[in-house]
């Protein structure tokens, strides 16, 4: 399926491909297993729980070992009394990451795109220059092609001016083309993506 090419003012100038980063048969494991992988490497593990060594008290023994006709215990700061340390129980040390191969997070994030493609939801922008940060420029586009209040993923390649113009219009996420993720792309309802952007991807995805 062909791709619309528009320039900043939401004109349409052509139409292109981009059938390098896109596959046959999209992947649904792949792309829940990208998406899976990208929230645990945000998890940031500060759940701790206090072991029996770590919580302050018990030192003494509370009781004597015979004659009370209770259970032998040495400290109330034991896991089976209330107050106690907690046996096995979550620590910051945790490495929630998961791990893919390059294979599958490429198939993941090529998933992705041919979803969107077939729902017609990407265009390739022009490469254009903006001189400074302006939501006006980006508000006028998202005019042009009826897309506003959609959520709409802008992605650019290293434009700073076209990432910054975008920073404050709601329900708009812009990202340079290094950082954006399988997602990102699923999260979008449309997608615009800079044409030199596509070339950088092509080179990270190719088969």
């Amino acid at each position: 399926m062909s791709i619309k090419i528009i320039d900043i003012n939401g004109k349409v100038n052509g139409s292109s491909d981009i059938k390098s980063l896109l596959v046959k048969n999209p992947n649904k494991q792949c792309m829940f297993e990208q998406v899976l992988a990208q929230d645990a490497g945000q998890r940031q593990a500060t759940v701790s729980t206090l072991t029996r060594g770590e919580v302050r008290g018990g030192g003494k023994k509370f009781r004597p070992q015979k004659g009370t006709n209770q259970a032998q215990a040495g400290s109330l700061r034991a896991s089976n009394f209330v107050g106690g340390g907690t046996n096995f129980g979550p620590k910051p040390n945790r490495n929630y990451k998961l791990y893919l191969n390059d294979k599958s997070a490429h198939l993941g994030f090529k998933s992705a795109m041919t979803v969107k493609n077939k729902d017609d939801a990407i265009f390739i922008l022009e490469d254009t220059k903006i001189i400074k940060p302006s939501s006006k420029i980006i508000v006028k586009l998202l005019d042009a092609l009826k897309l506003n209040g959609k959520k709409v993923l802008i992605i650019g390649n290293n434009n700073i001016n076209l990432v910054s113009s975008a920073r404050n219009i709601n329900r708009i996420i812009a990202k340079n083309w290094s950082q954006t993720s399988t997602k990102d792309i699923l999260n979008a309802s449309y997608i615009i993506i800079e044409n030199t952007a596509i070339k950088n991807l092509e080179k990270i995805y190719k088969e």
